[in-house]
């Protein structure tokens, strides 16, 4: 990223055109919420400690406003449901404020709905589930499958937030949530300039390699479930990037601007 705006890269197709300022432009690192940095290594103890007892492996789907990819997503969750229904998976669906999105799925996958604890539009509940969730308090929060649904678009946003620090693993495509410091699967991109994103976490080693199929992605996550070393491995990876600051871009941000 530094790289393509020092250069302007692509800002006017193949033209090659004058490097921007050196005083304009600053590497800080990953842009990153306070709440999720502080407590990078808290949370990752937390899914370490999951792991080796053997509780339920938490995924996280975000899916995007128009319900991108659907068809990707619904075919990862259908290999998930037996997983679910054997305590062995638990599912956090955030559909953002974007009822259809979930209707949408319902319709794609039959039982769905019968498995799942709707919290649609009650922000001091959803609040509440995560924050029980992070602390491993509630042991139904992390168990079942959850679909996640608010007309306020802050409550529907901010909920990825929390429910990160609550997850084991984020399924998305490879866009800003790349760069987030919790274990990663990525589904194919939609945007060109996504591949970057995943091939960065990647070498970084807290997330997987960008999956071209849903079938590739169902065999990514099988793999997982027989393996909790996989989700282990990425957890220390984030706590040893965490020590050389790649997750403090928004702190370096502040203090350029002071």
């Amino acid at each position: 990223a530094y790289w393509g705006y020092l250069t302007l890269n692509g800002f006017d197709g193949k033209k090659i055109l004058n490097p921007m300022d050196k005083d304009s432009l600053a590497f800080t690192g990953h842009y990153i919420d306070h709440e999720l940095v502080s407590n990078i290594e808290k949370d990752c103890r937390n899914r370490i400690e999951r792991c080796s007892k053997g509780k339920p492996v938490r995924f996280l789907f975000t899916i995007g406003g128009a319900g991108a990819q659907g068809e990707f997503f619904a075919a990862i969750i259908k290999m998930l449901l037996p997983y679910v229904k054997q305590n062995k998976a638990c599912i956090y669906i955030n559909c953002g404020d974007y009822e259809n999105v979930w209707t949408s799925l319902k319709e794609k996958l039959a039982g769905l709905e019968e498995l799942s604890t709707l919290h649609f539009n009650d922000w001091q509940e959803e609040k509440a589930f995560a924050e029980l969730a992070i602390e491993n308090q509630d042991e139904k929060n992390g168990r079942g499958l959850h679909v996640f649904c608010n007309k306020d678009i802050f409550a529907a946003v901010y909920i990825t937030n929390l429910l990160m620090r609550a997850c084991d693993l984020l399924i998305t495509k490879p866009s800003e949530l790349a760069f987030y410091p919790v274990p990663k699967l990525f589904i194919k991109r939609i945007g060109g300039h996504e591949k970057w994103g995943a091939i960065h976490s990647a070498e970084l080693g807290d997330g997987s390699q960008e999956c071209q199929s849903p079938e590739f992605a169902c065999a990514v996550i099988k793999e997982i479930m027989e393996n909790s070393l996989l989700i282990q491995q990425m957890c220390c990876n984030i706590i040893e990037e965490k020590k050389k600051g790649t997750y403090d871009g928004a702190y370096k941000a502040v203090e350029l601007a002071i």
